[in-house]
C-alpha cells in the first residue's frame, strides 16, 4: 500500500525529508548521490519552463540530459542542461536571461528556488550561436546544487517535439513528475552524428562521449529511416560546416579506457570501443 503524500509546513523540514529520500534511493540503486541530486534539481527547474498545456513550447530539451531524461538511468552522467529555442524571435543573451529569471521565479510549491547568473560565454562557433548561464538552486535558503544551462539558437526543427514524463521521485511530498518537451529522437541522433564527424583540423579526437550516445540511441531503438535520414540532411544543411560523412572515423585506441568507463556508467550493451564503433558504423552504412 502506497503511503499518503505528506505536506510539509516549511522548506527546512522538506529539505531534510528530501535529503533522506535521496540517500535511500541512492543506496537502493547503487548510484552516486550527487547524480541523484542533480537529477531532482534539473527536473524542478524544468518544471518551471514547461507547460504541457501550451501547444508551442518556448524551449526544447536536448543534449546529455535529454538522454538521461528519455532513458532514465541508461545514459551517461551530465552536469548541465542544454536547450534550443524554436520560437523566440531575435534572442540575445540579456533577453534570454530575463526570460529565464521570470520562469525561475515561478512558485510551484516545491520549495526550490533558482537564481540565474550572467552569461559566462557566447557560443560563436560556425554551428550556431548561444550562451551559457550559471544557475544556483536553493532549498531552505541554502545551496542545493549549482549547474549550467546552455541555450542554443538556430537548430533545424523538422518534426514535432516529443513530450516525456520524468521519474516520480517527489511523490512522497505530493509533487508530480515533470513533463518536458524535447528534441525528437531522430534529430538528437542527427546532431550526435554531426558532432562526432565535425572537422577537427589538427586537434586530437575527443568525441568519444558521442560514440557512447550513438550506441545508446541505436540500442534503445530509433524510428523509421524515413524519419532519421531527413533529420540528418536538415541538420547538416542548417549547420553548413561539413558534408554528411560516407564513413565514420575510427576513434583512437588510446580512448578505449574512457569509452569503457562511460559505457559502464550508462549501461549500454556494447562494452568495448571496438564493438561500439562496429555497431554504429553498421547502422550508418545500412541507413544510406
Amino acid at each position: 500500500m502506497t503511503a499518503e503524500p505528506k505536506k510539509y509546513d516549511n522548506a527546512i523540514t522538506f529539505r531534510q525529508a528530501l535529503e533522506d529520500r535521496l540517500k535511500s534511493i541512492a543506496r537502493e540503486r547503487a548510484m552516486p548521490l550527487d547524480r541523484l541530486r542533480r537529477q531532482i534539481t534539473f527536473d524542478r527547474f524544468l518544471a518551471r519552463l514547461f507547460d504541457p498545456n501550451k501547444p508551442k513550447p518556448q524551449w526544447l530539451l536536448k543534449g546529455g540530459y535529454a538522454l538521461e531524461f528519455r532513458f532514465h538511468n541508461l545514459a551517461r552522467t551530465t552536469k548541465d542542461i542544454d536547450f534550443t529555442i524554436p520560437h523566440m524571435k531575435d534572442p540575445d543573451e540579456n533577453t534570454i536571461r530575463e526570460v529565464l529569471q521570470n520562469e525561475a521565479k515561478k512558485n510551484i510549491s516545491d520549495w526550490f528556488q533558482f537564481f540565474i547568473g550572467v552569461p559566462m560565454r557566447e557560443f560563436d562557433q560556425a554551428v550556431y550561436g548561444g550562451w551559457r548561464y550559471p544557475v544556483e538552486a536553493r532549498v531552505a535558503n541554502r545551496t542545493f546544487t549549482k549547474f549550467h544551462i546552455d541555450i542554443g539558437i538556430g537548430d533545424a526543427i523538422i518534426s514535432k517535439e516529443e513530450w516525456r514524463t520524468g521519474e516520480d521521485i517527489l511523490g512522497f511530498a505530493g509533487i508530480d513528475p515533470v513533463r518536458v518537451a524535447m528534441l525528437p529522437v531522430e534529430q538528437h541522433f542527427a546532431e550526435k552524428i554531426h558532432a562526432y564527424s565535425y572537422p577537427r583540423e589538427k586537434r586530437p579526437f575527443s568525441r568519444i562521449r558521442d560514440l557512447v550516445d550513438l550506441v545508446l540511441l541505436i540500442e534503445r531503438g530509433l524510428p523509421s529511416k524515413d524519419l532519421v535520414k531527413p533529420a540528418i540532411e536538415a541538420t547538416f544543411k542548417r549547420r553548413g560546416t561539413h558534408e554528411i560523412p560516407r564513413e565514420l572515423e575510427i576513434p583512437p585506441g588510446a580512448l578505449e579506457g574512457t569509452y569503457a568507463d562511460m559505457a559502464q556508467d550508462c549501461g549500454v550493451e556494447k562494452k568495448t570501443m571496438e564493438d561500439a564503433f562496429t555497431f554504429v558504423q553498421e547502422y550508418w552504412q545500412d541507413l544510406k
